[in-house]
């Protein structure tokens, strides 16, 4: 297991997000970004950010030409969502609040635009409450995973060194990109589980 700190899965994909109107890497960003950064964000794509559905926690936006919804649900970002943390790896995500409010907040969404297709995405935390999530489309980064716990059908990206989403690195939906560092350095797993480990890749979605 320790080997899949640094352990590359099979053949990079050098067509891995290729496609698409907006950039992976700032879509991971965004989630935490400020509340009048995350109005602008996918405005130039014909993305309308609601701001009666999002909040902290998730981000709503819908292409009202091409009927399509995304979903950004952020990761641990303050002290309940420790809790929450804990929970997560005693396989309870789902009884939890932060679960619930997101799962609550994508049916609001769905009954309100009626979208063709629904793509959900996050990273760390958020990476696994979009894991349980009802989309056709799952992206995550460096989902945080339990031990025996399951990668559903998506595409789920790790970066070499990280050891929150070290439990989900065999999992038949993951790609793990190459990175590198000193197994036993902080600096490393803090690098590896960053958004920014994908940064400049050229990864597109939406």
């Amino acid at each position: 297991m320790v080997s899949n700190l640094f352990k590359k899965k099979g053949k990079h994909k050098n067509k891995m997000f290729q496609k698409g109107d907006l950039d992976l890497h700032q879509g991971f960003k965004n989630s935490y970004a400020s509340r009048k950064d995350q109005e602008k964000f996918g405005a130039d794509a014909g993305y309308i950010f609601d701001k009666e559905l999002s909040n902290d926690n998730q981000q709503v936006y819908f292409n009202p030409e091409k009927k399509k919804l995304l979903y950004s649900v952020t990761g641990t970002h303050n002290l309940s969502d420790i809790g929450t943390d804990i929970q997560l790896m005693r396989g309870k995500l789902k009884d939890t609040k932060r679960f619930k409010q997101s799962q609550s907040t994508l049916d609001k969404a769905k009954e309100k635009y009626q979208p063709e297709s629904v793509t959900g995405y996050g990273t760390s935390l958020g990476g696994q409450i979009v894991n349980n999530l009802d989309v056709d489309r799952r992206i995550t980064l460096n989902k945080a995973t339990p031990i025996f716990g399951k990668t559903s059908k998506g595409e789920h990206i790790r970066s070499q060194g990280d050891i929150v989403s070290i439990f989900g690195a065999n999992a038949k939906h993951a790609q793990t990109l190459s990175g590198g560092g000193d197994l036993f350095d902080a600096k490393t797993w803090l690098n590896a589980h960053s958004s920014d480990s994908i940064k400049g890749k050229g990864f597109r979605f939406g």
